[in-house]
């Protein structure tokens, strides 16, 4: 079943996705390596924290370009991430020519890094087209879903009765945009009155932090906070699941059900909803309700553990890769 050799290629790291999808594989007993062009800036806070399970190309030693082309010869399938240059096109039709190739988007149309459809400029001819299931599939809808991973174990730490709510909210970034949006005045204002009033304990970020310390720090709170106002669900929605977080968002049904889809779930994602207009009354009650707070956490964990565990996820792509090599 899993006797195939599977390469993924991306520009950068991608905050760490390709990488994770190689490393279910070969978890789960498949070969796969994860190969980008460059890191982040090494200036920004993203640098270094999201390599390590890929291996970057750029001012690399010939003992690694040479490791790099033999997996390339010995590949069955190139997984295509966002977008490539020229030279990697190149390479992939020198060492490769008869790899079945992928393609994966994981951004949205119009707005950075992605402004169009970059599939058809790779100068690779792909056999199979993939888009993360969140908000992508609006605008990818010929596209076959496939789930962003979290590679780690679920945890719980119950909200006890005499605590106040440990909530953790940690925006990537303060950009506007359609589906990037991450950012809201009256969340701000809403979290502030609830701290201010000692109903919260709000837990933010001066800088980055490496994803498992991350993590981590999600495994001590009660709740997480992804985005209010693009009504998606994000890779930090997935991460309060597996940390046992109440996970609170705007995500609409459609959203919600694309989750439920890839996932192979039988009921939809235990979201808390909140949006701009039910800010400050949505967290207010779920602050003042130790019950409520355990209830949602419980929900958070059980849906993680019954579906989102990388493990069975995997086979999302195992048949994605076994159909294209039957083609």
């Amino acid at each position: 079943m899993l006797d195939f050799n599977v390469v993924h290629l991306a520009r950068t790291p991608l905050v760490g996705a390709p990488g994770k999808v190689s490393k279910a594989i070969n978890l789960a007993g498949g070969k796969s390596t994860s190969f980008c062009l460059s890191d982040y800036p090494d200036k920004g806070g993203l640098f270094g924290k999201f390599i390590d399970n890929t291996i970057v190309i750029n001012n690399a030693s010939s003992s690694v370009i040479d490791y790099f082309n033999g997996k390339l010869k010995s590949a069955d399938i190139i997984h295509v991430h966002n977008e490539i240059d020229n030279s990697l096109c190149e390479l992939i039709q020198k060492f490769a020519p008869t790899a079945k190739c992928i393609y994966q988007v994981h951004s949205p149309k119009r707005e950075g890094p992605l402004y169009l459809d970059r599939s058809e400029f790779q100068g690779v001819d792909f056999v199979e087209k993939l888009t993360v299931a969140q908000y992508q599939p609006r605008q990818y809808p010929d596209y076959t879903l496939v789930p962003n991973l979290v590679m780690d174990m679920p945890s719980i730490n119950l909200r006890k009765d005499t605590e106040p709510l440990r909530i953790m909210f940690t925006p990537s970034h303060n950009r506007g945009g359609r589906w990037n949006s991450k950012c809201s005045e009256k969340l701000d204002v809403a979290l502030n009155a609830l701290k201010a009033c000692n109903l919260i304990d709000l837990v933010q970020l001066e800088q980055p932090l490496h994803p498992s310390s991350l993590l981590d720090l999600r495994r001590t709170c009660h709740a997480s906070i992804d985005e209010i106002v693009t009504g998606a669900y994000h890779q930090v929605s997935l991460e309060g699941l597996c940390a046992g977080n109440v996970v609170i968002n705007a995500a609409d049904h459609v959203s919600k059900s694309m989750l439920s889809a890839v996932s192979n779930a039988s009921v939809l994602p235990p979201f808390y909803y909140v949006d701009e207009n039910n800010a400050l009354d949505a967290l207010l009650e779920l602050a003042k309700s130790p019950s409520l707070t355990r209830e949602y956490q419980t929900a958070s964990n059980q849906f993680f553990v019954e579906y989102l565990t990388a493990t069975k996820l995997v086979k999302r792509f195992f048949e994605v890769y076994e159909n294209a090599l039957k083609n």
